[in-house]
C-alpha cells in the first residue's frame, strides 16, 4: 500500500483482514474487487449479519477498516477520516436551528459544504446532488437514497423559517412513477359502471332478478377491481384517450381487448399469471355483465386463447426460496426463532409497542411453522372463535376455521403444539393485557386494541425472519415450506400435503409440488444405486493382457 509505511504493523494487519473479510462477503478475491464504493456499499448493505455470523459492532468495524484501507492505498481520493471543521456560516446556522433532528440530520451536509466553501444560503438542488454523489463515491453509506430523502426533508423544514434565508430544495423520493392511470382521471360514467358491476358481483341484492348465482368474497372483489384498473391502464397506454372509455363495454370490444392483451404481454413477459387471470376475468365480465353478442364473445375467447397460460408448478421465485432450505441449518434457525423472540419479550423490563410486535411476530411464525394458514386467516385469528387453548396437563388445544372463512370453502382444524399453547396463554393472560389494558379477543391487535391489517402481520413475519435468521420468507411461502418438509420425509404423500394445506383438489397439490417429490425420488434412486453397487463383489484385477493391435 502507498502510505503503508506510516501504519503500524498491527494496523496494517487489521486493514488486510478487513479487505479479505469484505472480499469473502462479496464472494470474490480481494484483487478482483472493482473499487466502486457505491456498488460495494449497496452489496454490503444487503448482507444479513445472522447468516454471516457477525455482530453489528464487528460489521461496523470491518466497514470502517475497509474504508481506511482504501484511503491508505491512495487508489481513491476520499474525504479525511476526521470530521471537517464547520465554516462560521454553518456554525451560525446550527446555533439558530432548534432540536437534535436538524443538527444530526444536516451535519454531514454541513461538513461537505464547509470543505468546499459553500454557505447555507447557496444550497440548492445542485449542491444536494453533489453531496449525495460524494457520499456514494467516497463512503460505504448503507442507504444513500434514504439519506438523500432525509436531508432534503430536514432542510425544507429549516427553510420554512424566513429568518434563516434558506432556499427550499426538491424532496428526493425512491418511489417509481405510477404504472397505472389515476382512477379519478377516468370518466365518471366508467367508474359508476365498475362500481355497479362490483356491487352486483358482491351480491348486494341477492333477490334481484339479475342477481349473480354466486357472490364473490371481498378479497376477490378487490382483485377484480385491480384487474380492471390494470386493463384500462394498458388500454390508455396503447393510445386510447381516457375520455373515450365511458363504460366496461368500451373496454371489451374485440379491438380494445386486443390492445390490452398486446400491451400487457409486451410489458410483462409471456408466462405471467396476472395477465392470464386478468384476461379470463375480462372475458367473464363481457359475458356476464356487458352481455356481448355471440360473435364478439367468440372473438374475445379466441384472442384470450393467444395469452400464454400460467406455468404449472412453483414459480421461479418460490423455487429459489425453497433452495434456502437445502441447508438443514436454515430450517433449524427458523424453528428456533419463535423461542428466541419469546425469551426477549419475557425479559423486557419496559415493554412498549415494539414488545407487542415482537410477541406477535413470534406467535405468527410459530403458528405458520406447524399450521401453514393463508395470511387472511392468520391475521383474523381470535380466541374462542378460532383458537381454543387449554392449559391443563394432557389437554388438547386446537385451531379451527369454518368453511365460510377459508378461500376454497374447506373446513380446517389443527392441534396446536404444547409449546405454542403456552406462548398463546401467556400472551393472552399477561403480555398483551400489560400493554393494551385488557385481555385481547384477537391475536394481532394494536395498542389501542384495534385489529392489525394482514399487510402489517405479513411485514412483521418477513422482517423478523430475514433480520434474525437471514432467510427470505413471506407468510405464504410457509405453505410451500410445509409441503417440502412433508414430501422430503414421505415421497408421494400428496394427499397428506393436500390436507395439511387445506387444498380442495389433489391435482393442484401434485402440480405445485411434483418438482419437490421428483428431487426426493432422484435422491432415493441414487441411494439405491450406491447400495446395489456396494453389495456386489469387488472387481477382479485384469491379469490377461490384451492381444497386440494389428495394423
Amino acid at each position: 500500500m502507498e502510505h503503508a509505511r506510516v501504519l503500524s504493523p498491527a494496523r496494517r494487519r487489521d486493514l488486510r483482514s478487513a479487505v479479505k473479510r469484505v472480499a469473502d462477503l462479496l464472494d470474490n478475491e480481494p484483487s478482483a474487487i472493482v473499487l466502486d464504493l457505491g456498488t460495494i456499499g449497496e452489496r454490503l448493505a444487503g448482507i444479513n449479519l445472522s447468516t454471516a455470523r457477525l455482530t453489528a459492532k464487528r460489521f461496523a468495524n470491518i466497514r470502517s477498516d475497509f474504508l481506511a484501507a482504501v484511503r491508505a492505498s491512495g487508489k481513491l481520493r476520499l474525504a479525511s477520516a476526521g470530521k471537517q471543521a464547520l465554516s462560521p456560516a454553518w456554525v451560525a446556522l446550527f446555533v439558530s436551528l432548534a432540536g437534535r433532528r436538524a443538527h444530526i440530520g444536516l451535519s454531514r451536509l454541513a461538513r461537505y459544504a464547509s470543505a468546499r466553501g459553500i454557505s447555507p444560503g447557496d444550497v440548492d438542488d445542485e449542491v444536494i446532488a453533489g453531496f449525495i454523489l460524494a457520499v456514494r463515491e467516497g463512503s460505504l453509506h448503507r442507504k444513500p437514497k434514504a439519506l438523500h430523502r432525509q436531508v432534503t426533508l430536514i432542510w425544507n423544514e429549516a427553510a420554512r423559517d424566513p429568518k434563516l434565508r434558506l432556499r427550499p430544495v426538491t424532496v428526493a423520493t425512491s418511489r417509481k412513477p405510477p404504472m397505472r392511470i389515476a382512477w379519478a382521471s377516468l370518466p365518471a360514467s366508467f367508474r359508476r359502471d365498475v362500481d355497479n358491476h362490483l356491487s352486483w358481483c358482491g351480491g348486494a341484492d341477492p333477490f334481484a332478478a339479475n342477481a349473480r348465482s354466486r357472490s364473490m368474497e371481498p378479497t376477490t372483489l378487490r382483485l377484480r377491481r385491480d384487474q380492471i384498473h390494470a386493463a384500462v391502464s394498458a388500454l390508455v397506454a396503447s393510445g386510447v384517450k381516457p375520455a373515450n372509455i365511458s363504460s366496461l363495454a368500451e373496454v371489451l370490444t374485440p379491438e380494445n381487448f386486443k390492445r390490452i392483451l398486446r400491451q400487457r404481454l409486451e410489458a410483462g413477459g409471456s408466462e405471467n399469471a396476472f395477465n392470464h387471470d386478468m384476461g379470463a376475468t375480462l372475458v367473464q365480465i363481457a359475458q356476464e355483465w356487458v352481455k356481448v353478442d355471440a360473435t364478439a364473445l367468440t372473438e374475445l375467447k379466441r384472442l384470450f386463447g393467444k395469452v400464454p397460460p400460467r406455468a404449472i408448478g412453483l414459480t421461479k421465485k418460490n423455487k429459489q426460496f425453497l433452495r434456502q432450505f437445502d441447508d438443514p441449518r436454515a430450517l433449524r434457525r427458523l424453528v428456533a426463532l419463535p423461542d428466541r423472540l419469546w425469551s426477549e419479550v419475557r425479559r423486557d423490563s419496559n415493554p412498549n409497542f415494539r414488545t407487542l410486535a415482537k410477541a406477535q411476530a413470534a406467535l405468527a411464525i410459530a403458528t405458520l411453522i406447524y399450521m401453514p394458514l393463508r395470511l387472511q386467516n392468520l391475521a383474523r385469528l381470535a380466541f374462542g372463535t378460532h383458537l381454543f387453548v387449554r392449559g391443563g396437563s394432557g389437554a388438547i388445544s386446537t385451531l379451527e376455521l369454518s368453511r365460510n372463512e377459508v378461500k376454497n370453502k374447506t373446513e380446517l382444524a389443527y392441534d396446536i403444539p404444547p409449546h405454542v399453547v403456552k406462548m398463546l396463554i401467556e400472551y393472552r393472560e399477561r403480555i398483551a393485557p400489560r400493554l393494551i389494558g385488557h385481555r385481547p379477543t384477537q391475536l394481532f391487535v394494536r395498542l389501542d386494541g384495534a385489529l392489525k391489517s394482514p399487510q402489517t402481520v405479513a411485514w412483521l413475519i418477513r422482517s423478523h425472519v430475514q433480520k434474525r435468521t437471514g432467510i427470505v420468507l413471506t407468510s405464504h411461502q410457509f405453505r410451500h415450506l410445509g409441503a417440502k418438509v412433508l414430501l422430503d420425509a414421505e415421497p408421494g404423500a400428496f394427499e397428506t400435503a393436500r390436507q395439511l394445506l387445506g387444498q380442495k383438489n389433489l391435482k393442484t397439490t401434485v402440480n405445485f409440488y411434483a418438482g419437490i417429490d421428483s428431487r426426493r425420488a432422484a435422491r432415493h434412486q441414487q441411494h439405491l444405486i450406491e447400495k446395489a453397487i456396494a453389495a456386489l463383489p469387488p472387481l477382479r484385477p485384469q491379469t490377461k493382457s490384451l492381444p497386440p493391435a494389428s495394423y
